[in-house]
């Protein structure tokens, strides 16, 4: 893959917010029991100041850690206010949280740019498991990698994130850039590009059309046993299927390669102030077949008034399903099955959407985040 892709999709992730990935990430760092001052000044590494001002806050009013005047951080706003973290100090904590794996992200997910190559998960995951495991002749003649960034891999290894690779002094734009061009090849659910981008027995599906995402996924050309018998919440597919159908509230589904089903979260941290503004949170899907099947919406939302919303769920084609009429319905569940509405021949693939409004203008809070789950079929 290019990294046209990647760099695409560093300019879309997600802000660095509370209850993001990304925040949850760098929160979950801050309060590790072993984070002290060399950690945050040479590691991350923040300027001195805004080291000592976190390390000063987790150990409290005596100054001493593993005490118990200890203080942990519950959200970003909290790091945010300490004295000399700004911008600057809150971009290296995420860079370090992302590359080394303490955000929880998709295989297409945006890891990070080191020496201006950028890494999703997924490119990530197969240099490092080429890094650890070829010998130093295989990484200089098959991988195209320096002889001196060669050696200084091999000595350093194993590698654990891709942060410590990144970093490490003998190890440049080249070195990085070859790895990633040697190890192209997507494996069975990594995200892929188009044609000629996925390994053996392969092929690239799901790519959106309204270019809402750079990705699909790699899935197999293999038949699968199994494919298309019955199944129940008692009587499950075999391995490598999922049973599609019981989330629209059958009691006898069919089975389907587990591929055709998907899981999607928007982190939307979404502000439903006590206006009448109706407010949109989207998210792009990949990697399914091309029209739905099952559709459910599950809901984090906090507001002091919901049976005052109207939630709208709007697919890639632009169809639209009335997914809850608060004012006659009442609030809300947390978890809302789509059935009526959205078509099932329509475009699966690409941006859904998400619309708020409140007709009535009286309540106000906040939409955290949903889960869009989808399986999926051919057309």
């Amino acid at each position: 893959m290019s990294d046209t892709p990647a760099a695409a999709l560093a300019v879309q992730t997600q802000e660095l917010a509370t209850g993001t990935p990304a925040g949850i990430g760098v929160v979950l760092f801050l309060n590790e029991y072993s984070l002290n001052f060399n950690v945050l000044d040479t590691q991350v590494p923040l300027n001195s100041q805004a080291a000592q001002s976190i390390i000063n806050y987790r150990y409290g009013p005596d100054g001493i850690a593993h005490t118990a005047d200890d203080r942990r951080f519950v959200s970003i706003e909290q790091v945010d206010d300490l004295m000399y973290v700004g911008p600057a100090a809150l971009t290296a904590l995420e860079t370090y949280a992302r590359g080394t794996g303490r955000v929880e992200l998709p295989v297409d997910g945006w890891v990070g740019t080191f020496q201006g190559v950028s890494f999703n998960v997924a490119e990530a995951r197969r240099v490092l498991a080429v890094v650890n495991t070829q010998s130093l002749t295989a990484l200089q003649s098959t991988y195209n990698v320096p002889a001196v960034a060669a050696n200084a891999m091999v000595a350093a290894r194993p590698f654990y994130d891709i942060l410590k690779l990144g970093r490490l002094p003998a190890v440049d734009a080249t070195a990085l850039q070859n790895l990633k061009t040697a190890t192209q090849l997507g494996e069975q659910g990594d995200p892929c590009t188009g044609a000629g981008t996925c390994g053996t027995n392969l092929h690239c599906e799901g790519k959106p059309y309204d270019a809402s995402s750079p990705y699909g996924r790699c899935v197999t050309t293999l038949s699968i046993p199994g494919d298309g018998a019955s199944c129940s919440r008692f009587v499950p597919c075999e391995d490598g299927l999922a049973c599609h159908g019981l989330d629209s509230g059958a009691t006898e589904g069919w089975c389907r390669p587990a591929w055709m089903s998907g899981e999607f979260t928007a982190y939307a941290d979404l502000t439903l102030q006590g206006n009448t503004t109706p407010q949109t949170s989207t998210q792009p899907v990949v990697g399914l077949a091309t029209v739905p099947e099952d559709i459910t919406v599950e809901l984090d939302l906090a507001h002091n008034n919901p049976s005052r919303l109207v939630l709208t769920l709007e697919d890639p084609g632009g169809e639209t399903a009335l997914l809850w009429d608060g004012p006659n319905e009442g609030t809300p569940p947390k978890r809302i099955p789509v059935t009526r509405g959205i078509p099932r021949d329509g475009t699966i693939n690409g941006l859904w959407k998400l619309h708020v409004v409140n007709p009535s203008g009286v309540g106000n809070g906040k939409l955290r985040e949903w889960k869009l789950k989808l399986t999926s079929r051919w057309d």
